[in-house]
């Protein structure tokens, strides 16, 4: 019997909870055995007291880490300071561990990493970066069989949503706001128009495709803010827009890394992503170039690579 613990119920653990239950079964007959996710934790109870299943649900995350029959720990709370050290704690405890946290993973990468190794579980990160696109263990592969000479894409859909609507004819401040009524943008979306979400997903990325350490401290970074409507109108008509570009590439040895809106053309790779759409084009010196592309963030697409992660644990 395999038991999973999940921290957190919010757009992405409700994604993997959805996508739990209708697979269960097909999950049970290619594991060869039964797997049932046994914790859930929540800010609030009360929101849960009317499920059927509400006896799974907790607030306290240490009847999680701490529990002997749980093997693995999903991970998709987004918090950094009281999670960081739960996650030591699950893997002193001998559990593997399965995040989303792309904010915790830039800032305690290496310690993670090194921590799960020197405990002997496994660490699986791809619902970090890109939603449903399989980048991380590919870039881990890609890494280990070619010099790495790039990578770039685009990393953050929120920033894809608010330059598409710019070209629509809505100002800045129209576009954003329409991204906020649906959902598209948070509340406070200093994280994503000033270009930190995409750096944090470039560090951690550039530090897997370079096998060196890159910092945030090392990215150069400007996000979207300042782009004007007639910018975009101006590109339009040479059949050009903006995108929030992340880059990185080595020169004279030294990695250089940056996140900044870049004047791509329409019918690129790049150029042609819409919403929520992310791309990235690694290129190696025996693999060429590599596009991998697909739905960025959301419920199920993260979903889909949190529970793709957990599957990988217990095939390998």
């Amino acid at each position: 019997m395999i038991n999973l613990g999940l921290l957190g119920c919010g757009t992405v653990g409700s994604g993997v909870l959805e996508i739990f239950k209708e697979r269960k079964e097909i999950l049970e007959k290619y594991l060869g055995e039964p797997i049932a996710i046994k914790k859930v934790l929540v800010r609030n109870l009360e929101n849960y007291k009317d499920r059927d299943d509400f006896h799974i649900f907790t607030d306290d995350i240490y009847s999680i880490i701490d529990d002997e029959e749980i093997e693995t720990i999903i991970e998709v709370t987004g918090n950094i300071d009281k999670i960081f050290p739960a996650m030591l704690r699950a893997m002193e405890n001998q559990k593997n561990i399965v995040t989303a946290n792309k904010a915790m993973i830039s800032k305690h990468m290496e310690e993670l990493i090194e921590y799960a190794n020197h405990h002997d579980v496994k660490f699986y990160y791809d619902a970090a970066v890109a939603g449903a696109v399989p980048i991380i263990e590919s870039i881990k592969n890609i890494a280990n069989l070619n010099e790495v000479k790039s990578i770039k894409g685009v990393l953050n859909g929120t920033c894809n949503f608010i330059l598409s609507s710019m070209e629509e004819g809505k100002d800045y401040k129209s576009a954003l706001q329409e991204a906020q009524d649906i959902g598209f943008a948070e509340a406070d979306p200093t994280d994503d128009v000033e270009g930190f979400d995409t750096m944090r997903k470039l560090r951690i990325l550039s530090t897997l495709a370079f096998k060196e350490k890159v910092s945030e401290e090392d990215i150069s970074l400007k996000g979207i803010t300042e782009i004007s409507i007639e910018d975009i109108q101006a590109l339009n008509e040479r059949g050009e827009r903006y995108k929030l570009v992340a880059s990185a590439y080595k020169e004279n040895g030294k990695i250089i890394a940056k996140v900044e809106p870049t004047i791509v053309k329409k019918d690129s790779v790049i150029g042609g992503l819409i919403n929520g759409e992310n791309a990235i084009v690694v290129e190696g010196d025996n693999c060429g170039k590599l596009v991998f592309k697909g739905p960025g963030a959301g419920g199920r697409p993260t979903g889909f690579a949190i529970l793709t992660d957990v599957l990988n644990i217990y095939k390998d």
